[in-house]
């Protein structure tokens, strides 16, 4: 289980049922209504409808969908662009849900296959010929798994892999929760930042003096510079 891996699976509502139908225009062999994108050791970050863009743990996403679950990757990727791909599918934590499915695309939401091209995309990998990301939808990535081309099937890998983690699955489930910890208790001091900034500016601002002013821009900076991971809802570095 490596970053970037592409997790294909198939819900067994009617909806799923149906979104499956939809996409056959797209591509007539295919069997996928949602994909996610992988953190490594059964972590993924994917977008749905109840929770935007979120972390979640295999286990729990494969106890809610068909068998004939399919994993995918991109062959050839080097260890910085796996680690590349892991931050880029982090940066839209909280977005909204896109539900203009296969439409324009907004900066504040994401579908599920939109979510995984614009990882590849911001991470400079290009996938899928390019294509907008607003315009990838499941199918595109289920033709990619059949034709095995620029990406090899590592299904059998992950079943294998299954095994160990439903034998002992607490440091894999921890794993996945520490990251979401951590990334709520960013998001919070992040925010509570912004608001100590916004503060400072208004009083510089009234009080004529930019001294302070100077100051939040100096640690605005060191916060932008000084950071390895980005979130595209961050506003207290400016």
């Amino acid at each position: 289980m490596k970053i970037g891996d592409v997790l294909l699976v198939a819900g067994d509502s009617i909806k799923s049922s149906g979104l499956v139908a939809a996409q056959k225009p797209l591509y007539a062999a295919a069997v996928s209504s949602h994909v996610e994108i992988g953190l490594g050791d059964g972590t993924f970050v994917h977008a749905t409808g109840d929770g935007g863009v979120h972390v979640v743990f295999i286990l729990d996403e494969l106890a809610k969908v068909k068998e004939g679950w399919r994993a995918i990757r991109l062959k050839g990727l080097t260890e910085e662009q796996e680690e590349e791909l892991g931050k880029q599918a982090l940066y839209f934590l909280r977005q909204g849900y896109n539900k203009a499915f296969m439409g324009k695309g907004t900066e504040n939401s994401s579908f599920c296959s939109e979510l995984v091209a614009k990882a590849y995309e911001r991470a400079g990998i290009e996938v899928l010929n390019g294509k907008q990301p607003s315009k990838v939808a499941p199918a595109h990535f289920d033709a990619e798994a059949d034709l095995q081309a620029e990406w090899e099937d590592v299904t059998d890998e992950y079943r294998e892999r299954l095994v160990d983690i439903r034998e002992n699955p607490f440091p894999y489930q921890l794993a996945c929760q520490t990251i979401q910890a951590t990334m709520a208790r960013r998001h919070i001091f992040s925010k509570r930042r912004k608001n100590v900034f916004d503060m400072m500016e208004a009083l510089s601002e009234s009080d004529g003096d930019g001294r302070m002013k100077k100051l939040v821009d100096e640690v605005k900076t060191g916060l932008r510079e000084g950071r390895n991971l980005h979130f595209w809802d961050e506003k207290d570095q400016g």
